[in-house]
């Protein structure tokens, strides 16, 4: 039914806690002066998020947003611009790196909360400890994500929709909050445009020509694509459509890129591990295509409206696919469970390997991505 029994556990308290004691709906005339929305998990579910500030801000123009999240995901908030405050919290359940937060600290955390008297508590992904603050009154009134997926799961309720983004709106919209906003959102400023243009300038990219940028890595091994197709594509585009190839990641994923680089017959550049999450975003809204595994990347490179083609495996692009006009996705085995393993659990090379070099170039061929 769920992914452990720590998060079924975390997600039917959040759901008790709302139902014995945040029972009254929001009042018609409710004018909030201070808004906290809490989002704790990865980079990529903060962006799918990003649609819930935009409504907020479109039905409260006056009050003030504030989001609560992790390290890793606090400049996605930071660069939103309806987003009045970013507070940062590392939840033991969420972190993949560095320190999370202890228990002494998220105490003293919590009165910092208290401080901010938020008039609603939005919760659309948590842990334990974010369900006592809710259980210790950090906000009079809250709205919570569990409570309608324990209610969808037990067939009382239906999410409107499949996608993530979907499934936080509806948060707001069963409390009679319009959500006509429905796209994700991160902003380039101009000192981030600049810094591309520059960048640019030092790499001899030359912007008249295609400008392919492809992210093949993921922390999830069964969700990257392997090297040797992603070397196979990129030489297709360097031939076929006089492309320049720019590999972008995390320094951990160096070597994967290494290993393409050293498959491939043309020339590419590769500067994984030295950009910022804004640099890198300046990069994918300069580009033409992004083309990537399920990952951060991707779905940022979708938020700043670039031409996107997800490669999908055992997540549901359904789901987590990512949003926009710009955006396609391939997966070639729809029935592949959910997997965050390093090795398939049926004893193949996993499901990612049924996407061929062939499926992405006939969408590059159909579309007028490079034209």
């Amino acid at each position: 039914m769920f992914q452990n029994a720590a998060e079924s556990l975390t997600l039917i308290a959040s759901a008790a806690v709302q139902w014995l004691f945040y029972r009254k709906p929001l009042p018609k005339d409710f004018i909030p002066e201070r808004i906290l929305v809490v989002k704790l998990d990865h980079l990529g579910d903060v962006l799918l998020a990003t649609p819930v500030f935009s409504n907020f801000r479109k039905s409260y123009p006056n009050t003030e947003l504030h989001a609560l999240t992790g390290a890793w995901s606090r400049v996605i908030l930071e660069n939103h611009p309806d987003v009045d405050k970013v507070l940062e919290y590392n939840s033991p359940a969420f972190c993949r790196s560095g320190q999370p937060t202890s228990f002494k600290n998220a105490l003293q955390f919590y009165r910092q909360l208290r401080r901010h008297k938020y008039d609603l508590l939005v919760e659309l992904r948590g842990d334990w400890r974010i369900v006592l603050f809710a259980l210790l009154r950090v906000a009079p009134r809250r709205l919570n994500r569990a409570s309608l997926q324990i209610a969808n799961k037990l067939g009382f309720s239906q999410f409107s929709g499949t996608h993530e983004t979907t499934r936080n709106l509806d948060i707001l919209k069963r409390s009679g909050i319009p959500t006509p906003i429905q796209t994700t959102t991160f902003s380039i400023t101009e000192e981030d445009e600049k810094w591309a243009s520059n960048f640019l300038q030092m790499h001899q990219i030359d912007i008249e020509q295609p400008f392919i940028v492809i992210h093949p890595g993921s922390p999830i091994p069964l969700k990257r694509w392997q090297p040797e197709r992603y070397a196979e594509l990129a030489d297709w585009l360097i031939t076929q459509k006089h492309a320049q190839i720019l590999f972008v990641g995390v320094k951990d994923e160096i070597p994967i890129i290494s290993q393409i680089q050293d498959l491939m017959e043309g020339k590419s550049i590769n500067i994984a591990g030295k950009t910022t999450i804004t640099q890198l975003a300046s990069i994918l809204h300069t580009c033409n295509v992004f083309i990537g595994n399920d990952s951060g990347p991707m779905h940022l490179a979708a938020a700043v409206g670039t031409q996107t083609i997800g490669l999908y495996g055992p997540g549901d692009p359904k789901r987590f696919g990512p949003v926009g006009d710009k955006c396609q996705t391939i997966r070639k085995k729809p029935d592949c469970p959910p997997c965050l393993g390093a090795n398939c659990r049926f004893g193949t090379d996993g499901c990612m390997s049924k996407i061929q070099v062939d499926d992405v170039i006939q969408i590059l061929k159909n579309s007028d991505y490079l034209h």
